[in-house]
């Protein structure tokens, strides 16, 4: 999938005359260029506050002082993405025993979400009508390890993906579009996020666990269910949508070095993996 992912977007480019390289600057105004990362702290301070789950850094010199006020807890690197470096701690013991293995990654404490679905919404932004979204598409997580508060991610063996977009007609995903302009208006994003049903979901009652702004990946495509050729045509369709939107980035938001750093964090985060 990445391949075609990869291709289709090349193929696009050239075809409308829009540099390739624009991808990795499709989100730049959110890139934090003095920390060299997108961090999530900055995120979490974007998501509105009836959404956002209290989170905060987490001091690794003084964790006895600084015990969290419920368990379980989430330890992320600030700037992980696909759950890389994600940890769960269930109890204050485990919190205390946390030794990072590098001291150069910020870690973030996060409480978790109590609903008990997860979601994750992936979209493109229409590059003709900012206000509305060329792409939606939802997709449940499910987790077979019987866990309460799993990590759910690609990484976990447990964890699979099912495509539910079809379950929500034109008037629920109008729903869904309305909630996600409540976030600033990033051209592409997967936003993962848990509520209760999908009914609670479109009642707005849900917790934002995770915004993914830099090459999010379409999860819903992991789905073994939706047959290839349609895969193969919603890439082919959308990596239209996605260059066409790299092209309404600001010059002036551009930063050079955001493809090389992102590497370099994305492996120092994966060290737990």
């Amino acid at each position: 999938m990445t391949f075609r992912l990869i291709f289709y977007y090349i193929f696009w480019s050239i075809r409308l005359g829009i540099p390739p390289w624009y991808y990795f600057q499709i989100n730049a105004e959110w890139y934090n260029k003095n920390k060299g990362f997108y961090s999530k702290i900055d995120m979490d301070a974007r998501i509105p506050k009836k959404w956002r789950l209290e989170q905060n850094y987490l001091d690794k010199n003084n964790l006895k002082n600084n015990l969290p006020k419920a368990f379980p807890v989430f330890l992320k690197p600030e700037w992980g993405q696909n759950s890389n470096g994600i940890i769960k701690i269930d109890n204050q013991q485990d919190f205390l025993n946390f030794n990072p293995e590098s001291e150069k990654i910020p870690y973030i404490v996060q409480y978790a979400a109590h609903e008990k679905q997860e979601y994750e919404i992936f979209y493109i932004r229409d590059a003709d009508n900012q206000a509305r979204l060329s792409t939606l598409n939802i997709a449940q997580s499910i987790n077979h390890s019987g866990e309460r508060y799993p990590v759910n991610s690609i990484y976990n063996k447990n964890t699979i993906y099912q495509d539910i977009t079809p379950d929500f007609c034109a008037k629920e995903l109008d729903i869904l579009q309305t909630y996600l302009q409540e976030l600033p208006p990033f051209r592409i994003a997967r936003v993962g996020l848990r509520a209760d049903s999908k009914e609670v979901l479109l009642s707005g009652s849900f917790h934002i666990i995770e915004i993914n702004l830099f090459a999010p990946f379409p999860i819903h495509l992991l789905d073994n269910s939706i047959p290839k050729k349609s895969k193969y045509k919603f890439i082919k369709d959308n990596m239209k949508h996605l260059v066409k939107v790299s092209a309404t980035t600001p010059k002036d938001h551009f930063n050079h070095f955001v493809f090389s750093r992102k590497i370099i964090k994305h492996y120092q985060s994966k060290v737990r993996q």
